[in-house]
């Protein structure tokens, strides 16, 4: 599935952007923002709103990372046995109609129930469309291709959450008391929807067809299709992170609402902006440079974000933070992602890709129980300091597993040269 442009003097260069990557990418994008849309508002929307307790609502803001990750076992052999576009299609539909049940019926548990029917959605979403993605790139440009994948998502998921505290806000100015806060909540919701829906587009264009497998290669019976034995330890760093960085991806809004922080959807404008400047740059040096170098920088630019937006009292030292945040997460995420798909040969990149999700919805389950735990017992600042400790733990699991990697790519560079 390899694109390649000639420059009319016999030479060939190779390109990421063929019509599948286009399409997956925009397809993508369309889903980080109406995610990244409501994501940020449920923790401050189930004690506002529903009602909850603080505990509670570290358990509902957590919930679907836990159901997708229980439907890990039955995603990732479906994934290899039907066709990933139509699949794709369905799941991006089934996430509009999760966020208009947020919208229409505004109870504990209602929401509870649509936030599992999105955790088994979710289950799929982010596994299927990185695998459509890697399988178009040429090899040699795998590392670079997928921080390109990424990076209207990033940038989405970055913008998105400043679109949404905005819509949320609209509510109270339209009606009063808690029926405007509740009005507020449920015009982002139905937002999110409607990003779903014009998601759907660029998949109907999806030319994504089945490849045929070598000969002698198959994806063997299914429970074989769960997990990757070889993703494992890259996903075991992929968890951590993940842990760390919860904190400020859910508990920014209320954090900022905790401690009189002004206009706090400037940090996501702020980390959009950083990504888009930073975003290619970081997927040529991936390409070029050593893992081994690049991660564990990145680890430490994340790990200082976490310590200057905790203590942030001000806008300009939060945005000093969301400028750490972005610098580091632009070479930790495409990075792991990139590791962790190499760890396979190309026919089961999709099982790679599965148990690399399964470590993220395990990180993002457990990170906001934790935090909310925290948060009892202390506040959301000391809640997203807290992410300190999964990331130092994640930086001594990355330097135990490069050697096992190294020699996982000798195997299959012999397997597929």
């Amino acid at each position: 599935m390899d694109e390649r442009n000639s420059n009319g003097q016999g030479v060939t260069k190779l390109t990421i952007w063929n019509r599948t990557f286009i399409c997956v990418f925009i397809a993508q994008a369309f889903l980080a923002l109406s995610q990244g849309s409501v994501n940020i508002l449920i923790a401050r929307y189930a004690t506002e709103a529903l009602g909850v307790s603080e505990v509670a609502m570290g358990n509902l803001v957590g919930l679907y990372y836990g159901v997708a990750l229980a439907m890990r076992p039955i995603t990732g052999p479906l994934q290899t046995k039907l066709n990933k576009r139509n699949l794709l299609i369905a799941v991006y539909f089934t996430g509009g109609i999760v966020n208009l049940g947020y919208a229409l019926f505004n109870t504990a548990a209602a929401f509870t129930t649509f936030r599992i029917i999105q955790g088994i959605q979710y289950a799929f979403m982010g596994s299927l469309t990185m695998t459509i993605a890697a399988d178009s790139l040429p090899k040699e440009r795998l590392a670079s291709g997928i921080a390109m994948y990424g990076l209207g998502g990033t940038v989405m998921h970055a913008i998105a959450p400043n679109i949404g505290i905005w819509i949320r806000d609209l509510g109270p100015g339209l009606k009063p008391g808690l029926e405007g806060v509740t009005y507020g909540y449920q015009l982002a919701f139905f937002f999110a929807a409607c990003i779903l829906a014009f998601a759907v587009v660029p998949l109907l264009l999806l030319p994504y067809k089945k490849e045929k497998k070598d000969e002698g290669e198959t994806t063997g019976a299914w429970y074989k299709n769960i997990i990757s034995l070889h993703a494992i330890p890259i996903t075991l760093v992929v968890l951590l992170v993940n842990m760390s960085t919860s904190g400020y991806r859910n508990y920014l809004d209320a954090f900022a609402h905790q401690v009189g922080i002004p206009n706090i959807g400037l940090f996501s404008t702020v980390s959009a902006i950083v990504m888009l400047c930073t975003r290619p740059m970081s997927g040529y040096i991936l390409d070029r440079y050593s893992m081994k170098i690049i991660l564990p920088a990145g680890m430490a630019m994340i790990g200082l974000a976490l310590v200057v937006i905790s203590y942030s009292r001000t806008l300009p030292i939060v945005l000093i933070g969301a400028v750490f945040s972005a610098l580091g997460s632009g070479f930790v995420q495409p990075g792991l992602n990139a590791l962790c798909i190499q760890t396979e040969t190309p026919h089961r990149r999709a099982v790679a890709s599965n148990t690399l999700f399964g470590g993220t919805d395990l990180g993002l389950y457990i990170g906001p129980i934790v935090g909310s735990a925290v948060v009892a017992q202390s506040n959301y600042s000391m809640a997203m300091l807290s992410g300190l400790l999964p990331l130092a733990l994640a930086l001594v699991c990355f330097f135990a597993i490069m050697p096992g990697y190294a020699r996982r790519q000798k195997e299959i560079n012999h397997h597929d040269p």
